[in-house]
């Protein structure tokens, strides 16, 4: 399989992923927040965005760098610690006895700092990098200014943090990408030909 057909399905990955987030918006309206509906759907989100977030940093590698992937890596580390506190939902009734200790607090802060911190870096890196059509940062900036929206529970952060997937995921699978190296490659041969 070549890495073309490997990051368009790492692409499908991401927007199946930003699906299952969203779904969380209407199962937490309906059954409430933390509901086994709700964590369900987060549950499947957090599994798929841990491996969908690798094709964030792939599409664009050359031109996010070393940054890139350490953004990229903050976001699966936190989709992977979210996973194991949202597991611990399903088996543990959270309001009777809710988690805690140590381990739990650094879970927390490394799942609050790796995806947030690492989806704030990656946001300005792709802003930077234009390989993505500009309207998909500007959904991750909207996802990141949905956290503050003053509604109880916040039910909505869930759809506007998946929509950003969806059309992350979207331009990748259908190749609406746009790599500087390789436009600035055809601009170049368009030159030479034009002088010939």
């Amino acid at each position: 399989m070549t890495e073309a057909k490997i990051l368009r399905w790492l692409g499908m990955i991401c927007l199946v992923a930003g699906i299952a987030r969203m779904g969380m918006t209407p199962t937490s309206l309906a059954w409430g927040t933390d509901s086994p509906q709700e964590l369900t759907f987060g549950y499947i989100a957090c599994i798929l965005m841990s491996a969908g977030s690798i094709a964030l940093y792939l599409a664009q590698s050359r031109e996010t760098g070393v940054l890139g992937f350490i953004s990229a890596l903050g976001i699966v580390i936190g989709n992977v610690l979210t996973t194991a506190l949202v597991f611990t939902a399903f088996i543990n009734d959270m309001e009777k006895n809710p988690p805690e200790g140590l381990v739990v607090a650094i879970t927390g802060m490394g799942n609050m700092i790796g995806m947030m911190g690492g989806t704030l870096l990656l946001t300005i890196l792709t802003f930077r990098a234009k390989v993505f059509p500009i309207w998909v940062p500007i959904l991750f900036v909207i996802m990141m200014a949905s956290m503050f929206l003053p509604i109880a529970d916040n039910k909505y952060f869930a759809f506007f943090w998946g929509l950003a997937y969806v059309g992350a995921g979207w331009c990748i699978w259908t190749g609406r990408l746009k790599p500087r190296e390789q436009s600035l490659y055809t601009s170049e041969a368009a030159g030479t030909q034009m002088r010939a």
